[in-house]
């Protein structure tokens, strides 16, 4: 099986792929995501129920006002309309947040690197499937508490404000581009090392949290089929508490190529 490390935003410029993928998508039988792309629908309705706030409140009425004031100048900032997110909970206004900083940045979501593999695989008549789901990945951000979704927005924004976001994905980008796996590292650690709610979240639980289940069905998945691409965010395969590292714990062989 081959196993390769992706980020959730492209540009034009990433394509074609390396060759090594492309031969190994020509060769497989299936490819396996975190999430299908094309499943909007399943991700609207996790959504719906998790990142809405309850009983038509406003961010304004759950925000200290210092906050919602900020939160309100920056999606100004970003030329989002507000009245359509006036009923988003807190973290959602976080992601929200992050990903228009991104294309602001010129990295695209519609690009992504996950969206371009399941693109190649449809267009050959090929499934894919899903490694997690919607609801389990949006139930993580859903069971924040108030305060830490309070901090979560706020350590946002303080990026947004310092730039500090577009540094940090600009460098996984490059780190990505040139398979530096030097690079990858020193994100993690500096993960570890920041006080930022935002990041320690990220680390403990949006990758620390789900890797032991994304290598349990990357696991089943060299059991069903042979030859099989599994396509997960970068950071989930470094480090001693990646991916790899616990399919090897797992006593399978894991060679890296890149």
């Amino acid at each position: 099986m081959y196993l390769f490390g992706t980020i959730h935003v492209g540009q034009p410029d990433f394509y074609p792929l390396e060759p090594r993928i492309m031969q190994a998508l020509e060769a497989a039988p299936v490819l396996a995501l975190e999430l299908d792309p094309e499943r909007q629908g399943v991700m609207q309705v996790a959504v719906q129920r998790h990142g809405l706030l309850p009983d038509g409140q406003r961010f304004a009425d759950v925000l200290p006002s210092a906050l919602a004031q900020r939160t309100e100048a920056a999606l100004r900032q970003a030329g989002l309309p507000l009245a359509p997110l006036q009923h988003f909970r807190p973290w959602m206004l976080a992601i929200t947040l992050t990903v228009q900083a991104y294309e602001a940045a010129g990295f695209q979501t519609a690009l992504a690197v996950d969206n371009h593999l399941a693109g190649i695989m449809r267009g050959r008549g090929r499934p894919v499937i899903e490694l997690e789901s919607a609801e389990q990945q949006l139930g993580l951000l859903g069971r924040l508490s108030p305060s830490d979704e309070q901090q979560f927005l706020a350590d946002t924004v303080d990026d947004l404000d310092d730039a500090e976001g577009n540094r940090k994905l600009k460098e996984l980008v490059d780190a990505w581009r040139h398979a530096d796996h030097a690079a990858l590292q020193r994100a993690l650690d500096e993960m570890q090392r920041e006080d930022s709610f935002a990041d320690r979240f990220a680390l403990e639980v949006l990758l620390d949290g789900r890797n032991p289940g994304l290598a349990d069905g990357i696991a089943r998945l060299l059991k069903e089929h042979d030859k099989a691409v599994a396509a997960v965010g970068i950071l989930h395969l470094i480090g001693p508490r990646g991916i790899a590292a616990l399919l090897r714990q797992k006593g399978l062989v894991v060679e890296q190529i890149y």
